[in-house]
């Protein structure tokens, strides 16, 4: 008897220990989303006048007639403008360039804070194109009390945070990895890092990879040729190893591994490109040579070596009608047409400009997913009015991008 009761609690501690820990990520891009402070500061930047100097065509502050106010000037044209440090000043389009009033910024704030609150159910939530911790406590719900912080510090404007609910688990680490902002370049050619938080969560650890690769090199189908001569594809090629190689250590301590963010790169398009991943025609699963470029990302980083960093792209799903859905499903499959593009972007399916292809969420070995990703529509947040000179009446989008989420065990 007293033999069975023992192998009765050793099959019942083995099962405890084996029960998987649930956790649910998000993943939203902002767009160029700032906190009240530098807010008002980059108002003041835009409504300042400008002139330009006709020796070099540069603008520069002045109260001389001729003026144009900067929210109609290119802001890499204005002289001693850092895009480092302030978002351009046509970030709002409505007709022409919406002329931001507070008001409506904080109306905007308070409308993410809602959709947060009502839509983002996530234990972590991973943002990009964020001015830094602040700008997104200001956004989350119940005044931010239940979140905790990994955030990207100094840098570009921008930036990664990664919030969590504190009850979630233990913090282990939080770190920037410089490596993908690609040190060694000048700082025209340098993107943004990646952030990497490690919570222990039941005992176990999970790392999580916040990313926001460089843009403009999107797809093989649409003319973004990783392995081109465009500034963009070259930028984004020198980010493959950084990444890879992140990957490939983040999982050596035996760690949960998910990457995710924006990645500004169509990972269904690369996958159904019928061209070798590598210039040479090699398998992704070997060093690359020297001298040879690679046309697929994801073909890179979840090349199943070494196994244990063996990542998976989790099928995406929109939560919208069977009709939008099989306009996702195409998306996957080949280039938009601009019509379908604006049809998948308006009120009634997902409501941001950019709605599929450059948000993706990757898992690692040892965890698996409650059904496919899903892109969350914002419907009739996403769109921008100018309303009358600084009235009441203005409306400011949420985010060019729909949020992603996914539901994880592990």
């Amino acid at each position: 008897m007293m033999r069975f009761l023992a192998a009765c609690l050793v099959v019942l501690s083995g099962s405890v220990g084996a029960l998987a820990s649930q956790v649910t990520v998000a993943s939203w891009n902002l767009g160029w989303h700032m906190d009240l402070e530098t807010v008002q500061h980059w108002i003041g930047e835009c409504s300042k006048n400008y002139v330009e100097d006709p020796a070099t065509g540069k603008f520069k502050p002045s109260q001389e007639a001729g003026f144009q106010p900067g929210w109609d000037i290119d802001a890499f044209k204005i002289e001693g403008w850092d895009v480092g440090r302030l978002p351009v000043c046509k970030v709002y389009t409505a007709g022409g360039t919406v002329r931001v009033n507070l008001e409506a910024y904080r109306k905007r704030q308070q409308q993410i804070a809602n959709f947060i609150a009502r839509s983002i159910p996530a234990d972590i939530i991973a943002f990009q194109e964020v001015s830094g911790e602040q700008s997104v406590r200001e956004v989350l719900p119940n005044g931010d009390s239940d979140y905790d912080f990994c955030p990207v510090t100094g840098y570009k404007v921008q930036r990664l945070v990664i919030a969590w609910k504190k009850t979630l688990g233990e913090k282990v680490s939080c770190a920037i990895e410089d490596t993908l902002s690609l040190p060694a370049n000048p700082d025209d050619k340098r993107p943004r890092p990646g952030l990497a938080l490690t919570l222990k969560i039941d005992g176990k650890l999970l790392r999580i990879m916040d990313v926001h690769l460089k843009s403009s090199c999107v797809s093989p189908f649409d003319g973004g040729n990783l392995e081109g001569t465009g500034k963009d594809c070259m930028i984004l090629q020198q980010q493959v190893d950084p990444l890879e190689n992140w990957i490939e250590s983040a999982a050596a301590d035996g760690a949960k591994i998910v990457l995710l963010g924006d990645f500004n790169r169509n990972f269904w398009h690369e996958l159904r490109d019928q061209r070798p991943a590598r210039t040479d025609a090699s398998g992704t699963s070997s060093p690359r040579p020297a001298g040879v470029l690679s046309r697929s990302l994801i073909e890179e980083i979840a090349d199943g070596q070494p196994a244990n960093a063996n990542l998976e792209v989790l099928d995406e799903h929109c939560q919208i009608s069977d009709a939008g859905q099989a306009l996702c499903t195409q998306a996957e499959i080949r280039d938009l047409t601009t019509p379908e593009t604006q049809l998948l972007a308006s009120d009634n399916y997902l409501g941001c400009r950019n709605p599929v292809g450059l948000d993706h969420i990757l898992i690692g070995p040892g965890i698996t997913s409650d059904g496919p990703a899903e892109h969350l529509s914002i419907g009739n947040l996403g769109g921008n009015k100018a309303g009358t000179p600084n009235g009441k009446d203005q409306l400011l989008a949420i985010s060019d991008h729909c949020p992603m989420i996914a539901r994880l065990n592990f």
